[in-house]
């Protein structure tokens, strides 16, 4: 999502795309992404997990090239589906391949989050340099650095998949309340995430920002992320994830709004950075609290990512058609609400573990 959110301006103006059919795109990305959830627990069930892997991650690659080299603007919404669908993959394979390893500790959840955001602090200044020659040779780049991915993870030695019981492979997770809960936590946080990396860029451009500084703000936004995450992960070891998570969600949505606010390249500079950081332990906080559920039941993870990616399909689409009527100020303000509503199901949350 990183780099098609940096690559969005460049597209929409080589194919004359309105702000609604560019928030498609960014779906269709999302739509990729939910689609992972479910197509790579079965494909790991049927597969194997390293056949699983590849096959999935070389969707990413696919879904890039066509993002590359595509000529009219159907190819694209086609690349980005491929490029989520591998995408969501590898990120929900690393996940489950952690929790499984770790029972979902917390700690070990935020440093591979932590290794996420580097990734996203590196697209956007990777895209920017290239752009130089091609808003095309940032892309073709990814696309071969998916190939790598993809071969490492093959590669590498990690625990067999368990194998699937009477219990782990029904979906009885589905009646847990708690599950639900941490279920909307995903679907409103990814909402949060896909519709901010995504249309951050242009909204800077919307701001008469030049489109370095544009490029820099995305990067600014992950590196605060990552060191975040970092800072999350020593933090678990003494204060609750409860907390965390609660204290999280009512930074982010503070911080966002200052920045909707914020004029001025400091400003909004500051503004972006106190969103970054105060998100950044939202997600794996997450993912650790959904151990419990992952580890009994092998869909459990793809049925969370996909609540989540729901999430990140619907609102970036949102934000870009309230963004061609009510301008990109009323667009973004849509994100707003959904921080609002996080912070509610953090509070649910919160209470449940401490009553």
């Amino acid at each position: 999502m990183i780099t098609v959110g940096s690559a969005l301006p460049d597209i929409r103006n080589a194919y004359s795309l309105s702000a609604s059919a560019g928030g498609a795109l960014l779906s269709c990305y999302s739509l990729g992404n939910l689609a992972s959830g479910i197509i790579s627990g079965l494909a790991v069930i049927y597969l194997g997990r390293k056949t699983a892997i590849m096959l999935l991650a070389l969707c990413a690659c696919a879904g890039m090239s066509l993002l590359a080299s595509g000529h009219v603007s159907a190819i694209l919404f086609v690349g980005c589906a491929l490029a989520g669908l591998g995408r969501g993959s590898m990120i929900t394979f690393s996940q489950g391949i952690v929790n499984s390893v770790t029972g979902g500790n917390a700690k070990i959840t935020g440093l591979l989050h932590a290794t996420f955001a580097a990734g996203a602090i590196i697209a956007p200044l990777m895209f920017s340099a290239l752009r130089v020659i091609s808003w095309r040779a940032g892309i073709i780049l990814v696309a071969v650095l998916g190939v790598i991915a993809a071969v490492m993870f093959v590669m590498s030695d990690y625990p067999p998949a368990k194998k699937e019981s009477e219990s782990g492979g029904s979906l009885s997770f589905f009646r847990d309340k708690g599950f639900i809960v941490i279920s909307c936590l995903m679907f409103l946080y990814l909402c949060c995430e896909f519709a901010l990396n995504g249309w951050l860029v242009s909204y800077m451009a919307h701001k008469n920002m030049p489109m370095s500084y544009a490029h820099s703000m995305a990067s600014l936004l992950w590196l605060v992320m990552l060191m975040g995450r970092l800072i999350c992960a020593k933090l678990s070891e003494y204060v609750s994830q409860g907390i965390i998570l609660l204290v999280s969600s009512i930074g982010s949505a503070v911080s966002f709004a200052f920045m909707l606010m914020a004029g001025g390249s400091v400003n909004i500079a500051v503004s972006v950075a106190l969103t970054g950081g105060f998100m950044a332990g939202i997600s794996p906080i997450i993912y650790g609290a959904s151990a419990p559920y992952t580890n009994k039941y092998p869909l459990a993870m793809g049925v969370l990512f996909t609540f989540g990616c729901i999430g990140g399909t619907v609102m970036p689409l949102v934000t870009g058609i309230i963004a061609e009527h009510y301008g990109f100020d009323g667009g973004m303000s849509a994100i707003l609400v959904t921080f609002g509503m996080l912070i509610v199901f953090s509070v649910i949350q919160f209470r449940a573990k401490n009553s």
